[in-house]
């Protein structure tokens, strides 16, 4: 039997007045008085009831001091017997901390049933104000409202209420006990439906199908998920079941419509969200990172993202470096005012102050970039305390693109790389062929992702017999076209050249350097100074590589031979001219001999791509550098004298002005004299920040530690922007373009965040979901 589980107009009417999203006070109920709503529900009333039935903290201790400047006196909290020898507590007497007043429980949940309820301050919205009273006149104030015929009634109204919500007897008892046994059961298989919420979003699946009919095929993968639980949990099992025989026109609470999955998806979302902005306020410091894309649908999609140095609780206490995702932002404007005042608006909505961001990481585009007119210089304008830290990793792509084209006989290697791969490509017939030949595949080249360019070299570096091998096969048992005939035969002449084999056997072991560096700095756990140092080795791996040539040349030697190619420059076949000579001179040997023609290839061929690499990778990374100068102090300590360390303290203390005093250059000297004995050599700036704590010397050392934790948040790449927008093409993709922009924020936070949702604790909001839904339950339907 297949049953439709989307619900009438009539009941999505009913169900969106009882949604739990925006305006649902219930689940931010307080046992505050100062922040309960104007007008409490019955079961707000009901919940506020039980949870204030419970011993309460002693007033003498909560409450402030009255205008007098004196504590709040004990006796204050008691109602004595004639003879003064018998006391009994005032319970009705609550205090609020958010308004620094005191209530009368009772007379603020039912005087609003009364058509002239008590007129006291304890009832009012704002309640008695302690900062106008003296306690002295409460003596008198307190007998005078507990002797008040509405306060009588609404205390009489408490009590019962009270007393059949907590002993269960009576009618109001047994209603209570039913629904708090629907409620436990709803709680139970909330929780099932939540988890499976969390599994398909974590993995970007979609949660509806064709249809929305259980034991339907087409029914999607939410329903066919629980259909499929329910053959080994009894209470998904009961409650399909439940819903397979509602009568039509019968209202049941199922949790299964759509609009319930989307409450689900947006509360998910927002628990996730507001974790990470509670982390991003207990950091303090942050940086923004912001990147875009087009999306599926052709909408700009701009990624803002926090990172920050989050201390984890439930690991020791450890520092971690963390990049977490806030929201993508439709928006399709280009220029760097525009984009600036996006994320501005962007944080601020979010709750995250300008004031603490410490560092901005973009692309190196122009328009986020530029230091007039980009976003960095704007966002420099509003808190010149946000350093801009270019992307490493597009810093690095620019290096080897530029090193790719410094000259043409390098140009037309990875050109020659790139038409292998474009022209097995071109048909499946081809492509079967390379494939059982090598039993590989090709990659394409790609501008933007230099690792692709490792991938492509690698497979034709290892395996070029038998891609020469295949490509003979191609032209002698594949119809071709004369342009591809003419193609296959290029590629072989080429790729038979003792030029070819050199440039593989140099640019493999460029390239596999450059990637290496490359997936360390797309880590998003990792800090300035580990980027430095990565460039300064890969710069001496470059220069070590750069002096090895005649090993290098040693090596293309061997492979040429195997391949049975020539071990010669095409330089050397070519026609030789000859000078004429004058009477008296006497005639020189050829000027074109083997060792100039080699001499001439690593000249102007492999120094030229070397030297670019080798000088791009100095100035490049300039910025890097220059901000790692500045953090010298924490980060250079062994390696300088007390008066270098005084200045840079002084430099440091007065950009960060805000964040650190003068004590600070005490606390680097003190620091100094400890070091060497105290902590290892050669500790990274996150690592010297948990070893400080891991010594319990924070107390001491407090500006270190703030100076260290602002270093950790300048961002390194924007990679963790990169990684979002592989989330987005799964989430949002072409079966679900038309998904809007709060859906699909909720999903990728939830997918994005996957591992931090599975750590978060979602019983309080099940049970007030659970609650709330149960109020309105057909009990005769169940």
């Amino acid at each position: 039997m297949l049953v439709d589980v989307f619900e009438s107009s009539e009941e999505a009417g009913e169900r969106e007045k009882e949604r739990p999203g925006e305006g649902n006070t219930e689940q931010l109920l307080s046992e505050d008085p100062g922040l309960w709503p104007d007008k409490l529900t019955a079961q707000q009333r009901e919940t506020l009831v039980c949870r204030l039935a419970s011993e309460r903290v002693d007033l003498t201790k909560v409450a402030p001091k009255d205008k007098e400047g004196k504590a709040f006196p004990d006796y204050l909290q008691y109602v004595k017997s004639a003879n003064m020898r018998e006391k009994i507590r005032r319970d009705w007497l609550i205090h609020s901390d958010s308004a620094k007043a005191l209530f009368c429980i009772p007379c603020l949940l039912f005087s609003h049933e009364q058509t002239r309820p008590s007129k006291s301050a304890l009832n009012s919205k704002d309640g008695l104000k302690l900062s106008d009273i003296k306690w002295q006149k409460m003596y008198r104030k307190f007998p005078e409202h507990e002797k008040h015929t509405p306060h009588k009634q609404c205390y009489v109204k408490w009590k019962s209420l009270q007393h059949s919500l907590l002993v269960a007897t009576g009618v109001d008892g047994h209603l209570q006990k039913q629904l708090q046994t629907e409620a436990e059961k709803h709680t139970k298989i909330l929780e099932r439906l939540l988890d499976v919420t969390l599994h398909l979003a974590s993995r970007n699946l979609a949660f509806r199908g064709k249809t929305s009919n259980l034991d339907d095929v087409h029914n999607g993968n939410f329903l066919g998920t629980l259909e499929l639980l329910a053959h080994y949990d009894p209470f998904i099992h009961e409650h399909l079941e439940k819903v397979k025989q509602k009568k039509k026109g019968s209202r049941l609470t199922h949790y299964l419509s759509p609009d319930t999955q989307n409450e689900f998806i947006e509360l998910c979302g927002k628990r996730v969200l507001s974790t990470i902005l509670k982390e991003r306020e207990d950091a303090i410091y942050y940086s923004v990172i912001c990147d875009s894309t087009p999306d599926i649908s052709h909408t700009e999609q701009n990624v803002i993202l926090v990172r920050y140095v989050h201390q984890d609780k439930e690991d020791r206490g450890v520092w971690k470096i963390v990049e977490r995702f806030i929201e993508f932002k439709d928006f399709h404007k280009k220029t760097g005012q525009e984009i600036s005042e996006m994320i501005i608006e962007a944080l601020q909505s979010n709750g995250i102050p300008l004031q603490e961001c410490r560092g901005q990481g973009y692309d190196n585009g122009a328009n986020m970039s530029g230091k007039v007119k980009g976003v960095q210089a704007q966002i420099l304008k509003a808190n010149p305390l946000a350093t801009f830290s270019p992307c490493a990793t597009h810093t690095l792509n620019l290096v080897g693109v530029h090193a790719a084209e410094s000259c043409p006989e390098v140009a037309t290697f990875f050109g020659s790389v790139n038409r292998l791969y474009n022209l097995f490509s071109a048909s499946p017939e081809r492509w079967a062929i390379l494939k059982e030949k090598t039993g590989c595949s090709l990659h394409r080249l790609s501008d933007t992702r230099w690792s692709a360019r490792i991938a492509a070299v690698r497979v034709v570096a290892a395996h070029l017999p038998s891609i020469l091998e295949a490509l003979e096969c191609v032209l002698a048992t594949c119809s071709l076209t004369s342009e591809a005939k003419s193609e296959a035969n290029g590629l072989i002449n080429y790729f038979k050249t003792f030029d070819a084999i050199v440039l593989l056997t140099v640019w493999v072991k460029i390239l596999q350097c450059i990637d290496n560096r490359n997936v360390i700095l797309q880590a998003g756990d990792i800090s300035l100074d580990v980027e430095a140092a990565n460039i300064k080795a890969l710069q001496e791996e470059m220069q070590a590589l750069r002096n090895r040539w005649d090993s290098l040349l040693a090596e293309a030697t061997l492979v040429a031979h195997a391949m049975d190619v020539p071990d010669h420059f095409r330089s050397e076949e070519r026609r030789k001219r000859k000078r004429k000579c004058m009477p008296d001179e006497m005639r020189q040997e050829d000027a074109t001999t083997e060792d100039s023609v080699k001499n001439a290839f690593r000249n102007n061929i492999f120094f030229v791509a070397m030297d670019s690499i080798i000088s791009a990778l100095s100035a490049r990374f300039q910025t890097t550098a220059n901000i790692c100068e500045t953090f010298a102090p924490i980060l250079k300590l062994s390696d300088m004298t007390e008066a270098q360390i005084k200045t840079t303290c002084r430099a440091l203390a007065k950009i960060y002005h805000m964040d650190l005093s003068q004590e600070f250059e005490n606390e680097v000297l003190h620091f100094c004299t400890i070091y060497d004995a105290t902590f290892p050599k050669n500790l990274s700036s996150l690592e010297l920040l948990n070893a400080i704590w891991e010594m319990q010397l924070q107390s001491i050392f407090g500006e270190i530690c703030i100076a260290l934790r602002i270093f950790c948040t300048l961002p390194i790449t924007v990679a963790g922007g990169e990684r979002a927008f592989s989330k987005l093409k799964l989430v949002k993709n072409y079966l679900r373009s038309t998904m809007g922009q709060d859906r699909l924020n909720s999903l990728a936070i939830l997918s994005i965040e996957s591992q931090l949702a599975k750590q978060l604790d979602f019983t309080d909001l099940i049970s007030d979901f659970a609650n709330k839904k149960t109020r309105q339950w057909a009990f005769t339907g169940m």
